[in-house]
């Protein structure tokens, strides 16, 4: 199938004029990393719930994740998130002390466990410890297997260290790491050094996996008109 045709281009410093920036939608990236034949993927959201994120600003955060959700739960195939296929963990991070595994990796088997885990996850902070949530993603995602990492931040840390050479050795190890950046005038430089570089020739594009939106309001549209392209209506979850 052509999506083995699949490449993941971690290493630190290439360079593809004009690439960088282009965005794919959130579907696409989806399909392009779990639309082609199992094995199946361990996904850990990292949300980012720190103290410049407010109460109305972190619920379309968490909206957004259950679509992104639903789109996995969706490829390859309907019910795709399962103990024996897809497996999700979150961690929710912020200062040092509230930047934690929520739920573990594969705590909740079938996917509306998953999002109604998603849906009560409490916003907790203040600073942003990126570096710690990369860490606890990885343990949580460990060395085998397809894994992705689904982040949401601006790129600006306070608290931990840079995150940056946590998330190259982890690309090196095979973790695929997407980030949305969120905001006006997000750190693209440490974006962009987080982020993984994906092609597929069914796109015919390389780009970094990154998704830029300046609100969290235009992410959550993003993600819920791509909900609307890969799940059938009669499996659309209610809003709670």
């Amino acid at each position: 199938m052509k999506f083995f045709s699949l490449v993941l281009l971690v290493a630190v410093g290439i360079a593809f004029s004009g690439l960088g920036s282009e965005a794919l939608t959130p579907d696409q990236i989806i399909k392009i990393l779990m639309g082609g034949a199992p094995p199946y993927w361990k996904v850990c959201f990292a949300l980012d719930s720190s103290g410049s994120i407010n109460r109305t600003e972190w619920k379309q955060s968490k909206f957004a994740a259950r679509d992104i959700l639903a789109i996995i739960n969706f490829t390859p195939r309907r019910n795709s998130i399962a103990p024996w296929r897809h497996r999700i963990g979150l961690v929710r991070f912020s200062s040092t002390n509230p930047t934690k595994v929520i739920f573990s990796m594969g705590t909740y088997p079938f996917y509306p466990a998953n999002d109604a885990a998603i849906a009560a996850v409490p916003k907790v902070g203040h600073l942003t410890n990126m570096n710690k949530a990369l860490a606890l993603c990885e343990r949580q995602l460990g060395l085998n297997g397809r894994r992705l990492v689904w982040m949401t931040t601006d790129g600006y840390y306070n608290e931990g260290g840079d995150p940056r050479p946590r998330a190259t050795a982890m690309k090196r190890t095979g973790t695929v790491i997407c980030v949305v950046a969120i905001g006006t005038n997000p750190n693209m430089a440490v974006i962009n050094a987080i982020a993984s570089w994906i092609t597929s020739f069914d796109f015919d594009k390389c780009v970094k996996c990154v998704l830029t939106y300046d609100t969290y309001e235009a992410y959550w549209s993003a993600t819920y008109a791509a909900k609307l392209r890969v799940v059938v209506p009669e499996a659309q979850p209610a809003l709670t």
